[in-house]
């Protein structure tokens, strides 16, 4: 049996305690949980009444013998403490994402490096969707050819204004190094780049709609690769908005939205072109659906689409398997989070790898600014 703790019990660390206190996933118990907040160690005392309470990370470290530690604390905390686990030989999982700048992220991956006997992820649950993981396997295996267009559209994060009003340390700068990106779209930002590498530049626009808050809630972005680009919309004002990975192909398409996906295969389109001699030119195509699983969601409802990639984490730690994303992983995502900020605020492309250096000034320039324009 596995001993976990949980350091960060707000929203998604109380699914993760309750999950691993009720015995949600088999072969591990949770041990212990950290929080400086007094009403979240209260909550635990009810909801997960085995479990060991701890307001000091390190004094718990010192106290238990822990087979890996899951880090739900706010972002800019996820460095230091995932820096001090992994050198004090503690198997670590942060949650998305591993930080708020590429800076960050590559210091635990560096530390992370020099510990190979530790490991280390980030939880990038949407790796486990068996839509993103079949489109992965597709495309990997050059069975549609070379890519020619890229669309993600995700504007299904619908959130209010009274989401905002809760305060805390979401939506601003100093509290979590930005908005909808950060928070919401990380997810489908670290999909995007495991589907299809990582861009070459970047060009995008960020502004905030119909929000009071500092941060951006919409974003557009042309991702710019050798042979093609990706054109990525993102937003958390649209009701009833959409979530669409449109990845066109030499030999086909694939079109993935939030339960299923379709898959359309045909000649390849530089042979067609080759082969036609009049007209237009045409060519017969197939298409079959994969869908997400009607188990699997409704799996995912209960217990939280989370789960899987603790129990990634978890068996990789018993040697029976990978975890979803590992710490050097984490900051690929980051690249293009940040890049998409910086090429939003100087209204011109940047390249990547990120200026990291350029990209520390503009996020110490916007909290600033974010300091300036909120006080009472």
């Amino acid at each position: 049996m596995l001993k976990f703790a949980v350091i960060g019990v707000g929203r998604m660390g109380k699914r993760h305690a309750f999950n691993l206190a009720h015995g949600l996933l088999s072969g591990v118990k949770l041990q212990a949980v950290c929080d400086i907040d007094s009403k979240a160690l209260d909550w635990c005392k009810k909801h997960a009444k085995r479990a060991n309470r701890y307001s000091d990370y390190k004094q718990m470290i010192a106290t238990e013998k822990l087979d890996g530690v899951i880090i739900a604390t706010p972002h800019y905390s996820h460095e230091e403490i995932a820096v001090y686990l992994i050198e004090h030989g503690v198997n670590v999982l942060i949650e998305k994402p591993a930080s708020p700048t590429v800076t960050m992220a590559k210091h635990i991956a560096e530390v992370a490096k020099a510990h190979p006997e530790v490991k280390a992820g980030v939880s990038y649950n949407q790796r486990s969707n068996r839509m993103y993981k079949k489109a992965k396997e597709m495309l990997s295996s050059g069975k549609l050819g070379d890519i020619q267009r890229v669309n993600f559209i995700i504007t299904d994060w619908y959130r209010s204004q009274a989401y905002y009003n809760q305060g805390g340390w979401r939506a601003s700068y100093v509290g979590e190094g930005g908005g909808c990106l950060m928070n919401q779209c990380i997810h489908q930002i670290d999909v995007l780049q495991w589907l299809i590498g990582m861009p070459k530049h970047i060009t995008a626009t960020a502004h905030t709609v119909d929000r009071k808050i500092t941060v951006e809630n919409d974003v557009t972005a042309i991702l710019g690769y050798n042979n093609f680009d990706c054109a990525f919309t993102a937003s958390t004002h649209e009701i009833k908005g959409v979530n669409r990975l449109e990845i066109a192909c030499d030999k086909g398409r694939l079109v993935i939205g939030s339960r299923r996906m379709k898959i359309f295969r045909h000649k390849s389109q530089v042979i067609v072109n080759r082969e036609t001699k009049f007209g237009y030119g045409a060519t017969p195509s197939t298409s079959s659906t994969y869908g997400y699983g009607c188990i699997r969601y409704i799996a995912d409802l209960i217990k939280g689409q989370q789960l899987r990639s603790i129990r990634a984490f978890a068996k990789d730690i018993k040697g029976k398997g990978k975890m979803l994303a590992t710490a050097q992983e984490g900051e690929n995502a980051l690249q293009i989070i940040n890049g998409i900020y910086l090429s939003a605020y100087k209204n011109s492309r940047v390249a990547l790898p990120l200026d990291e250096g350029e990209y520390g000034e503009y996020l110490k320039n916007r909290i600033e600014w974010e300091g300036q324009n909120t006080k009472k």
